[in-house]
């Protein structure tokens, strides 16, 4: 049985449900799966073989492919939403009272701080260490300790974690939802590590759209709570697989070029090879 090494940003209902209903183990796979704190960890640990495979927002890999020389590659691109509220703090009201203010963020390059820089465009703060400042702490828990301490006076949070957090007075300031009509989750790899493992990526991929076809399938809703204790999929298809997102990728590297932070054209396939994902949907 050949082992896969991956990480990302939280537990996954697909890894949950691959695990359950044996879709690894008829794919001859072992999944070792890891929790980052940090994008910018998680990517360095990727480019220095630590991971074999991350699930990351894929502007990550934008970042790190132009600007850190990682040879990184995109291999499945699924519908998806940012789902991030920008969370202020009880003494925030608009965004002109953040001006000048610190903003907790995992990576100040990258990910959701991207978009993040377009609302702050759009109320106003355009211009990074005069208008504000961003302290890079991490992922979403990070973010919010800031925030709970003062460290911090914005940052953007998971949707769905701002309830607990209204009651100390915390308030929404905005979404980036609405900046998309089209958005993308991503896996990424090494490119060289693709080539030398072809059959392995591909028996992963199909071990999880299998999971992802059955997890976002309605008439699996009960069993799929008792294996993954009452999470849901994305249910972006519905129970079908839907197409590799190019779209979505196309959307976030056109927000990246509108915020000065892409260097090259805005063609996902600079970043993605849609092959491997291709080759897993067969038969599927």
């Amino acid at each position: 049985m050949d082992r896969l090494r991956a990480k990302a940003f939280g537990s996954s209902v697909y890894h949950q449900v691959a695990g359950a209903l044996g879709y690894y183990r008829d794919a001859d796979l072992e999944v070792e799966w890891a929790v980052t704190q940090s994008s910018k960890d998680q990517m360095r640990e990727l480019k220095e073989g630590e991971w074999d495979l991350v699930f990351t927002n894929a502007d990550n890999v934008f970042w790190w492919v132009e600007d850190n020389g990682a040879n990184f590659v995109i291999v499945l691109a699924m519908p998806s939403k940012p789902n991030q509220n920008f969370l202020v703090r009880p003494e925030i009201h608009g965004y002109e009272d953040l001006r000048g203010k610190v903003l907790a963020v995992d990576a100040a390059e990258s990910g959701y701080v991207t978009p993040l820089r377009v609302l702050l465009k759009e109320g106003g703060l355009a211009e990074e260490g005069k208008d504000f400042t961003f302290n890079e702490v991490g992922n979403t828990s990070f973010r919010i300790d800031a925030l709970r301490s003062g460290a911090a006076y914005g940052a953007m949070i998971s949707a769905g974690q701002e309830r607990a957090l209204e009651s100390e007075g915390m308030k929404v300031l905005d979404n980036i939802n609405r900046l998309y009509t089209r958005y993308a989750g991503s896996t990424a790899v090494r490119r060289d590590w693709a080539e030398q493992h072809h059959d392995l990526l591909v028996r992963f991929l199909r071990a999880h759209l299998r999971a992802v076809i059955w997890a976002d399938d309605p008439a699996n809703a009960d069993e799929l709570a008792k294996i993954a204790g009452g999470r849901r999929g994305e249910g972006a298809g519905g129970g079908k697989l839907p197409p590799f997102e190019w779209e979505g990728l196309q959307a976030m590297l056109e927000t990246r070029r509108d915020v000065g932070l892409l260097r090259g054209n805005p063609d996902p396939h600079r970043f993605a090879d849609d092959r491997y994902f291709q080759e897993a949907i067969r038969d599927l």
